[in-house]
């Protein structure tokens, strides 16, 4: 992928428009590119699968340079509200992308979320109506996982996921997440609707909905209890010690970053990725037995989530 280079400011100009920002990322194809350091393999795919139309609200998210390599996942929209046709997870991906577009090498880790908050905050300037700091239901939020080709630094915010040279490393799924998942299955098995019913209307994920909208609280919130607290990109504060670090002392040979929407292969390949996912929704495509999540499949989608996977391999 032959990277552009546009300012921060170019990029936020075209949030006004009704078109998305700009960028070469190439969906629902396995994706190989060179960079200065080894080389690249990528997939990207929206949950109702192949199309434009499908992954043009797609709000998983990925960019690599020379300096970068990052994997990010705009959270699903809990609020109804759209930003120039876009939903919340879309706009949290956009505006993530177009910031490492433009980032100089090697900055921290803090100065990389600085950054991305600055556009936030630019972002949030358009729709002086919305309170945005005391309403964090509103707020576009993803999570991020980033590794600095500089420094040789691994860095991330929510439960993105990491796996250097075999070991894995980022944040356990959050507590909220944990006990929403588990109420949807309980309420899904004690009303036992049909699968079909399921994929149709999931009255589970609508029964938790209240507490999908009321965790925002305890987002980016150092007052929120503790059990709660998480921590997400969304424009406002994260304290640098809760940004998740590792500093390596060489340049690894695998690098793989992926979304939740992926679960963690016992091969390091694209298709490795694929074939575990599929394996799981063949088994589970509710997701609420042994994969028990806040959503499952709906009619007409291919999986769970959006899912996103990019992989570096050191040249030999």
């Amino acid at each position: 992928m032959k990277i552009r280079y546009f300012s921060t400011a170019f990029f936020l100009s075209l949030f006004s428009l009704p078109s998305q920002a700009e960028d070469n990322t190439t969906y629902s194809t396995f994706t190989y590119e060179n960079i200065s350091q080894g080389s690249i393999e990528y997939f990207i795919e929206g949950k109702k699968g192949k199309g434009n139309k499908a992954n043009i609200v797609t709000e998983d998210g990925l960019f690599y340079n020379d300096y970068y390599l990052a994997v990010f996942d705009g959270a699903t929209d809990k609020s109804g509200e759209k930003y120039d046709g876009r939903k919340g997870g879309r706009v949290a991906r956009d505006i993530i992308y177009s910031v490492f577009a433009s980032l100089p090498k090697g900055l921290s880790p803090a100065e990389v979320v600085r950054e991305i908050n600055t556009s936030y905050q630019d972002f949030y300037k358009k729709y002086p109506n919305i309170d945005f700091k005391n309403n964090p239901l509103f707020r576009p939020t993803s999570t991020l996982v980033w590794y600095d080709l500089t420094n040789n630094t691994l860095a991330s915010i929510g439960d993105s996921k990491a796996r250097i040279d075999g070991k894995q490393y980022g944040e356990t799924e959050k507590l909220v997440d944990v006990l929403n998942s588990e109420l949807r299955s309980f309420t899904l098995k004690t009303l036992g609707l049909s699968e079909d019913e399921i994929k149709n209307k999931d009255w589970g994920r609508e029964y938790i909905l209240p507490l999908l909208k009321k965790q925002y609280d305890f987002q980016n919130n150092i007052d929120a209890p503790e059990l709660f607290q998480y921590w997400a990109i969304d424009g406002f504060d994260v304290p640098e010690d809760k940004i998740n670090v590792w500093h390596f002392s060489y340049l690894p040979n695998l690098i793989e970053l992926s979304s939740d929407g992926y679960f963690y292969p016992k091969d390091s390949s694209i298709e490795s990725y694929e074939e575990l996912l599929f394996s799981v929704i063949k088994s589970d495509p509710l997701m609420m037995n042994e994969h028990k999540s806040t959503k499952g499949i709906k009619d007409g989608y291919v999986s769970f989530d959006d899912r996103a996977v990019l992989i570096f391999r050191k040249a030999k």
